[in-house]
């Protein structure tokens, strides 16, 4: 799956250009960035490889938001609160696959594939 062309690539903190507000299935080569924004709360699920996430622009983000520098690894999902802004790099030489959803969408995908039960029936 090829990455959408508003996901612009970069080795360059600098250059690095924001994701839509939901992104999955992404895709990021060993040491590519992208920014990302959460105008509200988000979800980042590391499907593969390890992300190395930035957040805010230092270690006094105003109001309280986090700063500071987080690895999250396959298999990890990290809430990222309304507000925030993170750069996500692909870390440890690995290729890396994410996905960045509201909540609310991870919700409903989890429903759809939940089995159904008989009301007698325990799951």
């Amino acid at each position: 799956m090829s990455a959408p062309a508003s996901l612009f690539r970069s080795r360059s903190t600098d250059a690095a250009s924001a994701l839509p507000a939901t992104a999955a299935g992404q895709r990021l080569a060993p040491g590519e960035v992208a920014r990302l924004s959460a105008p509200r709360a988000q979800l980042l699920r590391i499907d593969s490889g390890c992300a190395w996430l930035t957040f805010g622009r230092g270690p006094f983000e105003p109001g309280g938001s986090r700063a500071g520098d987080v690895f999250v690894c396959a298999g990890q999902t990290l809430r990222v609160p309304a507000g925030s802004r993170v750069l996500i790099e692909a870390a440890r030489g690995m290729e890396l696959r994410f996905a960045w959803q509201r909540p609310d969408a991870v919700q409903r995908q989890v429903l759809r594939r939940a089995p159904a039960c008989a009301p007698t029936a325990s799951c």
